[in-house]
């Protein structure tokens, strides 16, 4: 069985994955590595390489870059933290850490400006609880976009539940039983102005860093995703710097 580090040593998506479906691009989508370490320091924006790529208004298709790596910031004591772009990414390392620490089924606490439930007519099986890494892998890879990796996640037990944090409203009034078995999921997305999406909003950053400081070493791990389609990548680092520190 490969691991986490064997699958994400970095790879083009194929045409078969649902990321290239969406803008059926021509330019190859590259995946980064994920490099295990203990701080922010390779926090770095990929520019030979676009990760994602979308149709604007006039359906020309447009291309993004994201992270030169993907991080596993673990310390002896303290949850883990998976720092990744594209967001369908976050079940995978959620199960190799739920499964490597034996918390199944956890609640996700999914703090983003979109849902990320759309349709999805794939399923994941995975029968009584088998340790399948790399189904898991192949299967959000190729089988969800950044919009529709949520149900699967459910269907397939990897998550129990979910609570669906979209507004700084909800994120104030969030309270968490310090017994609860929990995965934090953050977009960093959730920091942009609704009304005008070139702009951060300050009070939603704020507002973040302090819930962050209040309940992600409650959590069973936390899983950031920097969003290049929404969300410039200086800033996306910038952002994370700021709440984590």
């Amino acid at each position: 069985m490969k691991t986490i580090e064997q699958l994400y040593k970095w790879f083009y998506l194929g045409k078969e994955s649902a990321n290239f479906q969406i803008s059926n691009c021509s330019n190859p989508l590259r995946v980064a590595p994920i490099k295990k370490t203990n701080n922010y320091e390779m926090l770095e924006i990929d520019y030979e390489h676009f990760t994602f790529a979308e149709k604007n208004k006039n359906s020309k298709i447009e291309y993004f870059h994201g992270l030169k790596n993907f991080l596993r910031i673990e310390n002896a004591k303290l949850p883990p933290i998976f720092i990744f772009d594209n967001h369908n990414h976050a079940p995978v390392f959620r199960y190799y850490y739920i499964q490597k620490s034996n918390k199944i089924s956890p609640v996700l606490i999914h703090i983003d400006q979109h849902s990320d439930c759309w349709g999805n007519k794939e399923n994941l099986e995975l029968w009584n609880y088998e340790y399948n890494l790399e189904k898991v892998f192949c299967f959000f890879n190729e089988k969800c976009n950044v919009g529709n990796f949520i149900p699967p996640a459910i269907e397939s037990e990897i998550i129990s539940n979910q609570i669906q944090i979209r507004s700084t409203t909800a994120l104030k009034n969030l309270k968490i039983n310090k017994n609860q078995n929990f995965i934090l999921d953050i977009d960093l997305d959730f920091c942009l102005n609704w009304i005008d999406r070139t702009q951060i909003n300050k009070e939603s950053i704020n507002l973040l860093k302090d819930k962050f400081d209040e309940i992600w070493k409650l959590a069973s791990c936390t899983t950031i995703a920097t969003s290049p389609f929404f969300l410039d990548q200086n800033l996306a680092i910038e952002i994370i710097k700021t709440i984590v520190s």
